[in-house]
């Protein structure tokens, strides 16, 4: 009986870690913004860069939607810091990793 509660303990867990979030959004990436790539029309690209997460806990599968605001997330902190203005997804999120266009685009500031 012990070892069905201490799976059952670890299960509760790993789903409740699963969905917190661990990535915080620095002040200054506050308004960057996270564009469709039909919006990027009249933007330049800055540079990549490549976000990665955690996207499993325990052999336990991440929640897709957490991921995707995390990685975004540090993707809007790069772009803070390198003088952008948005970014936007360049590629499928694969293994906890995906890669971001920082755009610099006068008509959104």
């Amino acid at each position: 009986m012990k070892t069905i509660k201490s799976i059952a303990v670890v299960a509760l867990g790993t789903a409740l870690l699963s969905a917190c979030s661990w990535v915080d959004l620095n002040p200054a990436a506050e308004d960057i913004l996270v564009l469709k790539p039909f919006q990027t029309k009249q933007c330049e690209q800055v540079r990549r860069t490549t976000s990665q997460v955690l996207d499993k806990i325990w052999f336990v599968n991440r929640n897709q939607e957490k991921m995707a605001e995390e990685l975004a997330t540090l993707a809007r902190n790069t772009a803070a810091e390198l003088g952008g203005n948005a970014v936007v997804p360049d590629s499928e999120i694969e293994e906890g990793k995906q890669t971001f266009i920082i755009l610099n685009c006068p008509h959104l500031r």
